[in-house]
């Protein structure tokens, strides 16, 4: 890659993705300008939604199969490593039953992300609130 385009795209990477210096797993970048599971559903058995302490904001939208989760899609506003953990919690909740799904952790997003440095901490955090938001609804 000559050096003029690799400038711009590290230029991008530090838009999209954050502090100079931080270091993203393949999975983080991979699933960051690739996401998983992106849209909204039609007519969801539960719908989640937060705006994040960095003002990222993410929906998650749940569709059961009797008491399994088949489906998980989302949509957010956010940068790379929040859109990465949007991928990541559809990922997660895919054939898990909800006492399964209610389980989950950030610290389950962190390791199926193979890491996310700390200060991209909060975007697995508002993945899980946003997901216990959304098996909130279908108990309703």
């Amino acid at each position: 890659m000559d050096k003029d385009l690799q400038k711009v795209m590290e230029n991008i990477n530090r838009f999209f993705l954050g502090p100079e210096g931080e270091k993203y797993s393949d999975k983080v970048l991979e699933l960051a300008y690739e996401p998983l599971n992106v849209g909204e559903m039609d007519t969801p058995d539960g719908l989640g939604f937060l705006k994040g302490e960095c003002g990222d904001s993410m929906w998650i939208y749940l569709k059961l199969d009797g008491e399994r989760i088949n489906k998980a899609t989302f949509l957010s506003d956010g940068c790379g490593p929040t859109l990465a953990c949007g991928s990541s919690i559809t990922e997660l909740v895919r054939n898990r039953s909800l006492r399964e799904a209610e389980a989950l952790t950030a610290g389950d997003i962190i390791t199926y992300l193979e890491d996310l440095p700390p200060s991209h901490h909060h975007c697995a955090v508002l993945a899980i609130n946003t997901l216990q938001k959304a098996l909130k609804d279908i108990k309703k």
